[in-house]
């Protein structure tokens, strides 16, 4: 029996079903499969799958020492457990990088300055960006990046600002389109503002920081920056600036969200539950300080990752405030030692056991996806060929799930 056998529609129907790790090695089965599964089509059909069902759910760990980047790690994401399975060890594009965002599967690493990737870590593939200073300036200057999808575009772009240690000297914009495979200067002007933290948080095309007015850091507000029309907007926050709280912006569970750490009494997290919408500042849960058994003073906030499927649970990295380290023009970074369940109903934090962690990491959460399929390779010691044979067994067996899964559904 050979797949010509089967339909073509329900061979495509099929393979969208099954995960990345298998449609890799069922790229070497035919030349019609390889075909297939590289079609931008297929791929579409692929990421929307894995978006809607959370498929191939995988957290990535880049080890930090203190002082550089080492090795990166993965482990699949089984929310029925408190312990994760082993990590397995990764090869990331870029030696000493760190994770700068994460969107559609792909991840945005920085070395230094100026060397950025664009990475599928699933995939073992990346797309390394051209370098790109600001003209006539050398070394008085430093980046700030941010990386999400275009939806209007159907593109995927870096957003970089260049700010300088002279404060005569404008905000250069610029944004790398992976789609051009190009740099373009955005010549809309910044705010007159200050970027109160680092870290942006990227969702539906539009990139965020938490601002105020130079030198009133008490008057904070969100900026957005839409990549598809190149203009920037200002959003009230869900709470007033306080100096006894620290806040932070992430995209979790779909939504922008606004994290506000009161010092040693509570972490808050609010979702714009309707994007663009101030009214719809929702307070999704509330970590308080007897729900965790550890010293709850010495962390700075407790990013949220995902939720577990049945969205009891949220799993959170803490951020300590003592492993704070400064990197290159004193920006300050913070990264984190643990992982941790907090279960919604009973108000409660475990942290996630695992020997196979490194002591000091940052995250990123992917999900399955194809995109950067035609990038360059990194070393990939799980791939292997896959025979037409063994390909067609493995689509009959897919068959089978599928049916049994329609069965209990």
């Amino acid at each position: 029996m050979s797949d010509s056998h089967i339909p073509p529609e329900l061979i495509t129907n099929i393979l969208s079903h099954l995960p990345v790790k298998s449609l890799v090695r069922f790229l070497c089965v035919s030349r019609q499969w390889y075909d297939l599964i590289s079609d931008s089509g297929f791929v579409k059909k692929q990421l929307n799958r894995s978006v809607e069902t959370n498929r191939d759910r995988t957290v990535i760990l880049l080890e930090h020492d203190g002082s550089h980047c080492g090795n990166g790690f993965s482990f699949n994401f089984d929310d029925d457990e408190d312990q994760f399975c082993n990590a397995v060890k990764m090869y990331p594009p870029l030696q000493h990088c760190d994770i700068l965002d994460c969107c559609d599967g792909l991840v945005c690493l920085l070395k230094g300055r100026e060397e950025v990737v664009i990475w599928n870590p699933l995939l073992r593939k990346y797309r390394k960006l051209p370098s790109e200073k600001p003209k006539g300036v050398t070394n008085f200057w430093f980046p700030q990046f941010a990386f999400c999808r275009d939806h209007q575009n159907d593109d995927y772009k870096v957003l970089r600002l260049a700010l300088f240690h002279y404060n005569d000297l404008p905000i250069e914009i610029k944004v790398y389109s992976l789609k051009s495979q190009r740099w373009k200067k955005v010549e809309e002007q910044w705010p007159n503002k200050e970027i109160c933290h680092w870290d942006s948080a990227s969702l539906n095309g539009v990139v965020h920081w938490l601002v105020a007015d130079y030198g009133v850091l008490d008057k904070e507000s969100l900026l957005a920056f839409d990549l598809a029309s190149e203009k920037f907007k200002l959003y009230t926050t869900p709470v007033s600036p306080d100096l006894n709280q620290e806040t932070r912006l992430e995209v979790f569970g779909g939504y922008l969200c606004f994290l506000v750490n009161v010092f040693e009494e509570y972490n808050d997290v609010w979702f714009m539950k309707e994007y663009g919408v101030e009214s719809s500042w929702t307070r999704i849960y509330k970590i308080e300080r007897d729900a965790v058994n550890w010293d709850f003073e010495l962390f700075e906030y407790y990013k949220p990752l995902m939720f577990s499927k049945n969205g009891k649970k949220v799993l959170l990295e803490e951020h300590r405030k003592n492993n704070a380290i400064l990197v290159e023009h004193n920006v300050e970074k913070i990264y984190s030692k643990n992982l941790i369940w907090y279960d919604l109903e009973k108000k409660q934090g475990k942290r996630v056991k695992n020997w196979s962690f490194p002591d000091a990491f940052r995250t990123a959460t992917c999900i399955g996806s194809l995109l950067l399929l035609d990038g360059d390779n990194v070393v990939d010691p799980w791939q292997r060929n896959a025979s037409p044979s063994e390909g067609l067994n493995l689509l009959l067996k897919a068959v089978d799930e599928l049916e049994n899964e329609m069965q209990e559904g």
